[in-house]
């Protein structure tokens, strides 16, 4: 009876999932910033959305950062040095970046659950004696961030502006390590063309975030991202078209 019991229950639970409206393909990669995968269970439909929950900690340690690396207003001491936020890239940028990645993970979504626990990565300042050592790490996170622009074409155009403003961000960054190494050269101009690319993804991503919490409260109408997740078909849809046509 028992086992019987326990049969009855998942089925009841499969019967409901089924009668959840379940979003369109545009609008679950605007939520989720990755087309849908199929994935066993019924965890996006027990659980809330993380990404807008990663997107925001990315916001408030980045934009900031921006900001000081720029000098503005005499932020940075002048010299760029964004350390002033160091709390809020650890309990803002860090603490979000891997909640909302734990959640993607948990939900099956692997695209965004990799660009959120890398993103971490990307917060901190380098000690004056290791400027050529950092500088590597930074011309590696802008191969990431090339990577990652060449996966996001099946997302959204702001997702890819996002992170095409990276691969500029990351080798100018690099570019001003190295020149501060050295003693000589633009260091301080390839640091400001670098936040400014920053900065450009920051009100990207600032847009793209409210676009989430529109869908999220069910606001009368929706930003428009730039779906690209029809344009480029996926090789399932492509197998799928295959099979329907033999």
């Amino acid at each position: 009876m028992a086992t019987h019991h326990t049969k009855h229950e998942e089925m009841e639970t499969i019967e409901n999932a089924s009668n959840i409206l379940r979003p369109t393909p545009s609008n679950f990669e605007r939520l989720y910033l990755a087309p849908e995968q199929p994935v066993a269970g019924v965890l996006r439909y027990t659980f809330a959305n993380p990404t807008p929950i990663a997107l925001a900690g990315f916001l408030l340690a980045n934009t900031p950062a921006t900001c000081m690396l720029m000098g503005w207003h005499g932020a940075g001491g002048g010299a760029g040095i964004a350390n002033a936020d160091t709390g809020a890239y650890f309990f803002c940028g860090g603490v979000l970046l891997y909640a909302g990645a734990i959640g993607e993970w948990i939900l099956g979504n692997t695209f965004p659950a990799v660009v959120f626990f890398d993103a971490v990565a990307g917060y901190g300042d380098a000690p004056a004696g290791f400027y050529d050592s950092f500088a590597f790490f930074l011309v590696f996170m802008a191969v990431l961030c090339l990577f990652y622009a060449i996966a996001a074409l099946r997302t959204n155009i702001c997702l890819v502006v996002i992170l095409v403003c990276f691969c500029v961000t990351f080798p100018c960054l690099a570019a001003s390590y190295f020149y501060a190494g050295a003693g000589v050269g633009p260091a301080t101009e390839c640091r400001v063309v670098g936040a400014a690319f920053a900065f450009v993804a920051s009100m990207v991503a600032w847009y793209l975030w409210f676009s989430m919490l529109l869908e999220a409260v069910d606001w009368p109408f929706s930003l428009p991202v730039g779906d690209l997740s029809s344009m480029i078909k996926g090789k399932s849809d492509k197998l799928k078209s295959a099979e329907n046509m033999a």
